[in-house]
């Protein structure tokens, strides 16, 4: 498992969880983000008195969520394996513990008795019980020679759509496959540091008591070795640290805020950058969301940090209204962290390859064009504007400032560290970037793909 709990708690079985992850399978095929097909499956199947238990719902988006990054070998060898497609119920089955026997998490006899186990325990599939037992273990029998065969696809290596991996590699070339396999990791926990109650080095110096292996991956980073349950990193209920990918960090230093500043920071939720800005100087941030519930973990975050107060405003508006949210005065920063792919976060949301079709692409970047548009008359003149996206697609990173820059004469973009004149792309990289020595800690060595354009009104 990814992630622990209360070790005194009695771990869930793994049928249990079997039954429940193939649920949440059956909702995610259908169409549904990984975060509501897990919440729907366990409102449906976990006990009452279960559902609220971290240690089974961890290990249930565990087992789902390994699934789904290996969707597409999945279905290869579920193709393979049977003569004619099975009831869904038994294919979701199928398909969550072919997985755990893809990853090599449980001793083979084990996985396959609770699979058989799971089958038993649901009316849907009691009577597909020995069928489920038939293919697993005609899947051990042949294991080599169908791995081959799945793998010799790299659409169904990476685990993305052939449109996907055509347009990453007209885009990146030789880079496409380092990060393909990079978003195919478990994704790492990563810490952000609250300046204004630690320093990156008493927090390490916390980790260490709590015998929890950890290194600084950035300015205010720390990369946690091994991960745990939220709730038991040592420091996160009294705010002194946030999870937060050493990537998404850069966001607000790189907006040079200081106090007494005006600052939007639009499409805000769920608040990481927007408390960011509060924690590194005495700002007046508007936190834009559209979304009434996203804006609500908004005020819950800065209430840990100890940061709500008379410099943070939460407003639920459309960054696309204006007049829902602005008094008139022009901002001097505006952050616009946009809607966009997801396609540099699929480690942490392994749903978006799902889920994402290519004319998705052209309709963010439209999306994206219209926020730039409407936000820059609400900058003042010498006023900074940081775009953000968690995408590695060109459409929605370089060509979409160059794209503004044509519009907008009376814009400059300033050169980010690292990147080129046109901004900075990171590319997702892997824990093995986190073994080296950390020697600029305003460059992460370890993060997901974000691209980064600071344009100033000149």
């Amino acid at each position: 498992m990814s992630a622990e709990t209360n070790a005194g708690d009695p771990a869930p079985e793994l049928a249990d969880v079997l039954v429940i992850a193939a649920a949440a399978w059956l909702r995610l095929r259908s169409g549904q983000s990984l975060d509501r097909a897990l919440d729907a499956a366990m409102q449906a199947l976990a006990p009452s008195r279960q559902r609220t238990d971290a240690r089974l719902r961890g290990a249930v988006r565990d087992i789902t969520a390994n699934a789904v990054r290996r969707c597409a070998m999945l279905e290869y060898l579920i193709g393979e394996l049977v003569h004619r497609p099975p009831d869904p119920a038994v294919s979701a089955l199928l398909a969550v513990s072919l997985a755990q026997l893809l990853a090599r998490s449980y001793a083979e006899f084990t996985l396959v008795d609770q699979a058989v186990r799971a089958a038993r325990s649901q009316p849907q599939t009691a009577g597909a019980a020995g069928f489920v037992n038939a293919v697993l273990r005609e899947f051990l029998r042949r294991r080599t020679m169908l791995e081959e065969q799945a793998a010799s696809e790299p659409a169904r290596r990476f685990n993305v759509p052939p449109w996907w991996l055509d347009r990453l590699r007209s885009e990146y070339g030789a880079q496409t496959e380092a990060m393909l396999r990079a978003q195919l990791e478990e994704p790492a926990l990563v810490l952000r540091v609250n300046c204004r109650r630690a320093t990156v080095a008493q927090v390490l110096d916390l980790l260490g008591a709590a015998e929890l292996g950890a290194s600084q991956v950035g300015q205010s980073a720390v990369w946690l070795h091994r991960p745990i349950a939220v709730e038991r990193i040592p420091g996160f209920a009294a705010g002194i640290v946030s999870v937060q990918d050493a990537g998404a960090q850069l966001a607000a230093p790189w907006l040079g805020v200081t106090a007494g500043m005006r600052v939007l920071d639009a499409c805000a939720a769920p608040g990481g950058k927007t408390a960011h800005l509060l924690e590194i100087a005495d700002c007046d941030v508007d936190a834009v969301e559209i979304d009434a519930q996203r804006a609500r973990r908004i005020d819950s975050n800065l209430l840990r940090l100890g940061l709500a107060g008379e410099h943070a405003r939460v407003l639920v508006a459309d960054i696309l209204e204006p007049r829902s949210y602005w008094n008139g005065m022009q901002y001097d920063r505006i952050l616009l962290d946009a809607p966009c792919s997801a396609s540099g976060v699929v480690r942490r949301h392994p749903d978006v390859v799902l889920l994402r079709r290519a004319s998705d692409v052209a309709k963010l970047a439209t999306q994206q064009a219209k926020m730039l548009h409407t936000l820059w008359p609400l900058l003042a003149p010498a006023g900074r504007l940081l775009y953000v996206v968690c995408s590695v697609f060109v459409e929605e990173g370089r060509r979409q400032i160059a794209a503004f820059m044509r519009r907008q004469p009376g814009a400059r973009q300033i050169r980010l560290p690292g990147g080129e004149p046109t901004g900075l792309q990171l590319l997702p990289n892997t824990a093995a970037a986190a073994t080296t020595e950390l020697v600029d800690v305003a460059m992460p060595v370890f993060h997901d793909g974000f691209f980064y354009a600071l344009l100033e009104k000149t």
